[in-house]
């Protein structure tokens, strides 16, 4: 199957590369395609109130997309006092995607469909950070999850890859901790490539895990939020209206950068894991600490101490500058822990004449299973469908 795609120049950022395809969606298409992507089961009708085109317009767009195989035509539904009116979805059987999630000690791929169900996931130890082995073992799990659920190959779009780091200016250069020294500033979507023969798209983790919230988390009830991801670092991603903003270089979301210059400390779950180790806890990596986690542990409320001044510095700003509806906190962070940083974060709002800011919301994130893997997965049919 062709791989549909914008030009990288109206979509894609030089860090996010647009495969090259003959096959390409129109604007309006692409604005259909999101919209019952959005809804999940829609009408004729209420895509023309959504966009504003006319209802001979809408079916010729809508018919066209059932041709190509992206639309399907359902039982019709009752829509108030009106005729019937035909079920529009998404055919998930149209094309599929892999998503894979790199941390500094673990490894999480999940396929998914074209309306965003997920197939089959599957998660590991990362044993190894060697580029050359790391490479290979994508390769050798991502055949191993196409044929298990069957999966047409020649219908698989792409893969998507999340990983933590920041870019670097230079294409998908991404650089990330020294954990993962051997993938670092290299162009890993070439590499990832050239091995498994699909297109791949690389973004980091932060701005991936914010699009998987946007999509299968708190993004049904929030179009504009801050989401901060907690993991061997501290950083995340923005989402506005609905839609990943990434910044010029690729790296929106870098929340931790503020904080040297401030003198705060960064709330990275590593430094949770070493003041655990610290106490006598055997917690040789992140996900250790993730897997044994202990709300009792007394290290972390004085963990709390040390991050919470810095959280909310970061969250005052982000209030300040973007005023998100909410801010989401994820990540890998256990969810006792998310709920008892939420609860520190205290964000500047002076009041004037008896009236501060409207604030966000300050909610755990929702998603399941791994946001990286899920928001990862996405990005081929983002890049190339959907907003």
């Amino acid at each position: 199957m062709p791989a549909p795609t914008p030009l990288a120049s109206q979509v894609a950022p030089q860090f996010l590369r647009a495969p090259d395809s003959a096959d390409t969606v129109s604007h309006n298409e692409r604005d259909l395609l999101d919209l019952v992507r959005h809804h999940g089961t829609t009408t004729r009708a209420d895509l023309g109130r959504a966009t504003g085109l006319t209802a001979q317009s809408i079916k010729r767009l809508v018919d066209e997309l059932v041709e190509r195989g992206m639309l399907c035509m359902g039982e019709t539904i009752s829509v108030g006092r009106g005729k019937p009116a035909v079920a529009i979805t998404l055919d998930p059987a149209f094309a599929y995607s892999v998503g894979v999630s790199i941390t500094t000690d673990s490894m999480s791929l999940c396929l998914i469909d074209f309306a965003g169900n997920v197939l089959i996931r599957h998660d590991e130890t990362l044993a190894t950070t060697g580029r050359k082995a790391l490479v290979k073992r994508i390769d050798t799990l991502l055949g191993r999850l196409v044929r298990r659920t069957g999966v047409p190959v020649e219908r698989v779009l792409g893969v998507g890859v999340g990983t933590t780091g920041f870019f670097i200016g230079e294409g998908s250069r991404m650089n990330p901790p020294s954990a993962l020294d051997d993938i670092a500033l290299i162009e890993l979507d070439v590499l990832l490539s050239e091995a498994t023969g699909y297109p791949v798209w690389l973004d980091n983790d932060g701005s991936v895990a914010a699009i998987g919230e946007s999509l299968y988390g708190v993004g049904r009830d929030y179009r504009d939020f801050a989401y901060y991801f907690f993991g061997h670092g501290f950083g995340g991603g923005m989402i506005l209206d609905g839609r990943c903003y990434r910044g010029h270089h690729g790296n929106s979301g870098e929340f931790a950068g503020m904080l040297p210059a401030l003198g705060h400390e960064r709330a990275a779950l590593e430094t949770l894991r070493s003041m655990l180790v610290e106490d006598g806890h055997d917690l040789p990596t992140v996900q250790a600490l993730i897997d044994g986690y202990d709300p009792a542990w007394p290290g972390i409320e004085h963990w709390l101490d040390r991050v919470a001044p810095g959280l909310s510095a970061v969250s005052s700003a982000v209030v300040a500058i973007a005023d998100p509806a909410a801010i989401v906190l994820g990540g890998r962070a256990p969810a006792d822990l998310a709920a008892r940083l939420a609860a520190r974060i205290v964000i500047d709002n002076v009041s004037r004449r008896g009236h501060g800011r409207p604030l966000p919301a300050v909610v755990l994130a929702d998603a399941p299973h791994d946001p990286v893997a899920l928001g990862a997965a996405s990005l081929p049919f983002k890049e190339c469908f959907f907003w």
